[in-house]
């Protein structure tokens, strides 16, 4: 079984487990804790989402040290294609640093080692990533290296860019990290009462699962507190 697979089992495994408690909690039903399922493929794909999200940022961190090590290279006289090949020996120093690019410039070697223009090698690498900024560098390094401009000053431009980007995004999170923490806490508030009326005065609660209106109000509780749950990683999500 690949890794991709095993992904998609462990998400699907845990948003049935998730959905099943929430539905459980909520209406204390066989029935409708399953029928609840329905959302199973919206949690899968917040899921996909929030993983592709920590690789992008990943990927930018990689490649800032990526853009430093070719600068070294290129300031020194290499040519492109030298500065790529040495951007792996330096990573394969620190392997552990760079998993995500790591591969990646493995793959531009072996095509380089296969008289692949280096154009075309890097064209790939940037459809890879699927990054736009990577995408405008690699055409940008295509264009200077075609009409004889200064790479390792190019490439410096694109470092301190990369840097200033990445310092703006650490301040933003370092402000928002108490929101963030205030949010999970709400999130965790509501359920947890919901629990502890339930273990305290699981007579006084009865009428929601009981009757009719009662399982209409749980419904119109839960979605709230899903919309609310949404706004607020919306409202937190905020990347330059």
């Amino acid at each position: 079984m690949d890794k991709n697979r095993k992904i998609l089992l462990m998400d699907i495994l845990q948003g049935a487990v998730v959905i099943f408690l929430v539905g459980w909690l909520c209406y204390r039903n066989l029935i409708a804790s399953l029928a609840g399922m329905v959302v199973l493929p919206i949690f899968i794909r917040f899921k996909a989402k929030k993983r592709v999200n920590q690789r992008q940022t990943r990927l930018w961190k990689e490649f800032k040290d990526v853009t430093a090590m070719m600068y070294s290279s290129t300031a020194a006289g290499g040519t492109l294609e030298k500065a790529l090949r040495d951007v792996r020996k330096d990573m394969l120093v620190s392997a552990g640093r760079y998993q995500v690019l790591l591969p990646e410039f493995e793959k531009i070697c072996i095509q380089l080692d296969r008289n692949i223009s280096v154009e075309t090698v890097l064209n790939d690498f940037a459809d890879r990533c699927n990054d736009k900024d990577i995408l405008y560098f690699v055409k940008i390094l295509n264009i200077a290296r075609k009409s004889g401009g200064a790479l390792s000053d190019i490439i410096r431009h694109t470092s301190d860019t990369m840097n200033l980007r990445m310092e703006i995004n650490s301040e933003i999170d370092t402000l928002l990290a108490g929101k963030k923490g205030e949010w999970k806490v709400m999130l965790i508030v509501p359920p947890a009462i919901l629990i502890y009326m339930n273990l305290c005065s699981a007579d006084y609660m009865s009428v929601l699962y009981t009757t009719l209106t009662g399982r209409i109000l749980m419904t119109a509780a839960l979605v709230l507190y899903g919309i609310a749950m949404l706004i607020g990683y919306k409202i937190l999500d905020i990347q330059v």
